[in-house]
C-alpha cells in the first residue's frame, strides 16, 4: 500500500503545487534518510510561512519533521527550503483553524489529527 501511495505522490504531487490547491512537502525519511515528498494542505502564515497539519497521528512526513525540520516545499512552481516548528496549545488551535478554513468542512476532520507545523523560510546567508 506504502508504495501504492508514493507512486501517486510522485505522479501527482507536484501537479497539486502547482495549482496551488496544495503544497509538495519533502522531507529525509527518520529512518531510510531518504528524500520523500507528499501533497498536504496548508495555508499561508505570514513573512512566507506556511502551516501544515497531518491528518493522522501515524502520518511519516510529520514524523520524519519531528526527528528532522529541516524540509523543502513546492508551490505554484516555486520551491524553498523551509525549517518546521511543532505547534502546541494556542498556537497548534490557531493553526489548525486556518488551515480548515482554507479547505471548508469536508476536509475539516482530514487535518489535525496528528502534528501540526509552521514551516518558516530558511533565509539565504547574505
Amino acid at each position: 500500500m506504502n508504495m501504492i501511495v508514493r507512486s501517486l505522490n510522485r505522479t501527482f504531487g507536484a501537479r497539486m503545487a502547482k495549482s496551488g490547491r496544495f503544497v509538495l512537502l519533502e522531507t529525509t525519511g527518520r529512518k531510510s534518510g531518504r528524500k520523500s515528498a507528499t501533497p498536504v494542505g496548508y495555508e499561508h502564515a505570514g513573512e512566507g510561512a506556511l502551516y501544515v497539519g497531518a491528518g493522522s497521528a501515524t502520518a511519516h512526513w510529520a514524523h520524519n519533521l519531528l526527528a528532522d525540520p529541516r524540509c523543502r516545499a513546492s508551490l505554484n512552481g516555486e520551491t524553498r527550503d523551509y525549517h518546521a516548528e511543532a505547534l502546541d496549545g494556542d498556537a497548534r488551535e490557531a493553526a489548525l483553524r486556518a488551515v480548515k478554513g482554507r479547505y471548508g468542512p469536508g476536509m475539516a476532520d482530514r487535518i489535525g489529527a496528528g502534528p501540526v507545523f509552521r514551516l518558516q523560510p530558511v533565509r539565504a546567508a547574505d
